[in-house]
């Protein structure tokens, strides 16, 4: 399956990304002596924890493009966020440059209520001396911070949740615990997609009338020590097994998403926002 990934990628070879840009965007530096493994660990962790998963375009009506530039504009020039589709793809032709053999993969991702959803995720594989890492910073609640091994046979402890991956039903499925609390995140193949099913997905996710990425507010950004997250109008930080929430208005979510996600939105794009949470005072 890497082969394919190479060839697809190969098709792609003009493109060219500001590393240092990139880098400076996530707090990235390069350090003497670090291997390719221990490289990419830090950098899927300083991604994840700099860039937000949000949906504010779809949300606001304003078109999810799937052209890298594009995507480089928004997320690193602009300081925006993302989801999948744009933070995954973004991160794996980062990978690329820096030398890593990668591979996107189709995924289908899980409810709150653990019900599986359509093929509407995209994830990033890296091949690495003879493993494979699953990278994903385009997940929301339930990323995982530093890539995991492709490993059934252990768990993965990562700052108070426990990852593993098990086979079912001719895929593979991750999941997390923390405590009591057991979560499917998502399930896949471990087989090279074709971006152009990533483009219909894409806009299947992004303007259909029952997608909740056109219907929510959706807003997250984990650390090491806390988890910040908007669903709706409630802004919840979590620390540990402490949680504390605030209730969102027209007067507060432009503070709150400046302090905590780093995003200042366009005027424009604020009307519908504000509409929305107005509509939880009545």
């Amino acid at each position: 399956p890497f082969h394919d990934a190479l060839v697809s990628f190969a098709e792609r070879r003009d493109i060219t990304m500001d590393v240092k840009v990139y880098w400076d965007r996530i707090g990235f530096s390069s350090r003497k002596g670090e291997t390719m493994l221990e490289q990419l660990i830090r950098l899927h962790r300083c991604h994840i924890m700099s860039i937000p998963f949000e949906n504010f375009n779809p949300f606001c009506r304003v078109p999810v493009s799937l052209d890298i530039e594009s995507i480089f504009r928004k997320v690193i020039h602009n300081q925006r966020g993302g989801y999948c589709f744009e933070l995954n793809q973004l991160f794996q032709v980062l990978l690329e440059e820096m030398g890593y053999t990668t591979m996107a993969v189709f995924c289908r991702p899980f409810s709150g209520e653990g019900v599986k959803l359509p093929l509407t995720h995209r994830m990033t594989v890296v091949y690495l001396d003879g493993q494979v890492w699953l990278c994903d910073i385009g997940l929301g609640g339930n990323c995982w911070i530093e890539p995991l091994l492709l490993d059934t046979k252990i768990e993965q402890p990562q700052f108070g949740r426990i990852y593993t991956i098990k086979e079912e039903e001719g895929e593979y499925l991750i999941e997390w615990k923390k405590g009591s609390v057991q979560v499917k995140a998502l399930s896949f193949r471990l087989s090279a997609a074709v971006e152009s099913d990533f483009v219909m997905s894409n806009y299947y996710t992004s303007t259909h009338i029952d997608s909740p990425f056109v219907n929510r507010i959706m807003c997250m950004l984990p650390g090491t020590a806390e988890r910040y997250s908007i669903r709706d109008n409630r802004f919840r930080k979590e620390k540990g097994e402490h949680i504390a929430e605030l209730i969102l208005t027209e007067d507060n979510i432009e503070k709150v998403l400046k302090e905590y996600f780093h995003i200042e939105l366009d005027a424009e794009m604020f009307v519908p926002v504000k509409n929305y949470l107005r509509k939880f005072q009545h």
